[in-house]
């Protein structure tokens, strides 16, 4: 009987299986290895670009921050603007009114009634004055009650009085201007255009 020995041939068939198989994983890991670069090399660039994108954003924050602040400068300026306005317009309506209450008692008076005196106390008049007659005063008394300029008028006082022998009534009055807020845009004469 004739023997054959295949111990060699299957060796060398395993030898080759296992570098075939060593060769397969070789492949593998290095294509596992290529695939993990390419994703590291697409994240770093994606990485890159958003580092610029934010890079970008941040200089743009930082003009926006400029410019914000540049508003808030313009908003604390315009309320200092309008404050200042509003202060003016005060001082317009309270130059007028004195204006407005002094024209409207020369309208007022009449030829037998002569005034001494006009104080303002926070928006009261005081009045002192002397007058031909009773009615003289309550004529005078009664024109500023229907004038649309004055309410409140009320008598104080009213005296006998001589003045070169010639007898007087001395009297006191009290009473409120109305005064009507000017107008931003001016039709009562004391506003701005």
């Amino acid at each position: 009987m004739i023997r054959i020995n295949l111990l060699p041939y299957r060796t060398e068939r395993r030898q080759n299986q296992i570098l075939q198989h060593i060769a397969a994983l070789l492949i593998v890991v290095s294509i596992a290895g290529l695939g993990v670069f390419a994703v590291d090399l697409l994240k770093t660039s994606e990485l890159t670009a958003l580092e610029d994108e934010f890079s970008s954003i941040r200089a743009q924050n930082d003009v926006l921050r400029i410019k914000i602040g540049k508003i808030k400068d313009l908003d604390k300026l315009r309320s200092d603007v309008e404050r200042k306005l509003a202060l003016v317009d005060q001082l317009q309506q309270g130059r007028f009114y004195s204006l407005l209450t002094l024209g409207g008692l020369a309208d007022l008076i009449p030829e037998n009634v002569w005034l001494s005196s006009i104080s303002d106390t926070k928006g009261s008049l005081s009045i002192e004055g002397t007058g031909e007659s009773n009615k003289a005063v309550a004529n005078f008394m009664r024109a500023l009650d229907e004038s649309k300029l004055f309410t409140k008028v009320s008598l104080q006082t009213i005296t006998r009085k001589k003045v070169e022998n010639v007898p007087v009534r001395s009297f006191s009055l009290t009473l409120s201007p109305v005064v009507e807020p000017v107008t931003k845009s001016g039709d009562k004469g004391g506003g701005r255009k």
